[in-house]
């Protein structure tokens, strides 16, 4: 597996191309801005545009959607199935507040928890994490790029705005639910091995371990 990480648009949304290296075939993980770079890496690398991946629908990760659709018209948008009002709501989305435009988007794939997502012989697991959004969505593989971090761990996890480096995602917008946000965290991700690779969409790479020792959502032992 191979990952390029892009920072995007007005609020530094990490966007992720990730791709498998036998086939070629590729994802774009939340692009949150109409980057010529995220376009770019896909046609230099030779890849196969294959899925454009939402962790969720706020405007700030799905901001270069349309950009990407254009260039790359056979790419399928998979995003959660309990996402679709805040994909396809302007106002929720907050797409004309922050962008300046608004963005009302239908995914051609819906995603539930324990569908997987296939890039050549690599397998995502979907997990949802709601709490930050209704309809927010972890994807993990058993895998990790050796150009990224040159040692074995367990897998990767591109964990979108639920889990940060020494942080969690804002609770405070549209549809947000901090005790929700919570039990994600700790009840799916922090059932992920403590040598997981964890993906942000802000902010950077951490693992599951370091989020058990210092994020806030682990609660120091507290019940929520």
């Amino acid at each position: 597996m191979k990952i390029k990480i892009y920072q995007v648009g007005y609020l530094v949304t990490n966007c992720y191309l990730v791709w498998d290296e036998g086939s070629g075939e590729a994802m774009v993980i939340d692009p949150g801005a109409n980057d010529p770079a995220v376009k770019k890496g896909v046609s230099d690398n030779g890849l196969i545009l294959k899925y454009i991946a939402l962790t969720h629908g706020h405007c700030d990760h799905i901001g270069g959607v349309e950009g990407l659709t254009e260039s790359f018209p056979d790419a399928v948008l998979a995003a959660g199935g309990k996402e679709a009002a805040l994909l396809a709501g302007p106002e929720i989305n907050m797409s004309p507040a922050v962008l300046g435009k608004s963005i009302s988007l239908e995914a051609g794939l819906s995603l539930d928890e324990g569908d997987v997502i296939k890039l050549g012989h690599l397998s995502f697991q979907v997990i949802e994490t709601p709490g930050h959004t209704p309809g927010g969505l972890t994807f993990y593989v058993e895998e990790w790029d050796r150009g990224l971090l040159d040692k074995p761990f367990s897998g990767t996890a591109f964990t979108g705005d639920t889990l940060f480096q020494s942080s969690h995602g804002r609770t405070d917008l549209p549809c947000g639910d901090y005790s929700v946000l919570v039990k994600s965290i700790r009840e799916k991700l922090f059932a992920l091995p403590d040598d997981t690779i964890v993906l942000p969409g802000h902010m950077d790479v951490t693992t599951i371990g370091n989020e058990k020792k210092y994020n806030p959502a682990a609660g120091r032992g507290q019940a929520l």
